[in-house]
């Protein structure tokens, strides 16, 4: 059975948020451990502005 362009497109991007979603997990833990910003970004690869985020919502607001 050939599935759909749209069943396509929704399943990719179901995809890429489970991706992101787990990297975000990810780069929570690493910021809980005070892994530098910069090696999270290299191995999530969340942006500089995301890690930053998610590390204000955390409240480790320690300096690295």
């Amino acid at each position: 059975m050939r599935e759909s362009v749209i069943y396509q497109d929704i399943l990719q991007e179901g995809l890429k948020e489970g991706f992101e979603r787990k990297a975000q997990e990810i780069a929570i833990k690493m910021i809980n451990k005070n892994i530098e910003i910069e090696t999270i970004v290299d191995i999530t690869g969340l942006t500089f502005e995301q890690v930053e985020h998610l590390k204000a919502q955390t409240g480790n607001n320690q300096s690295q």
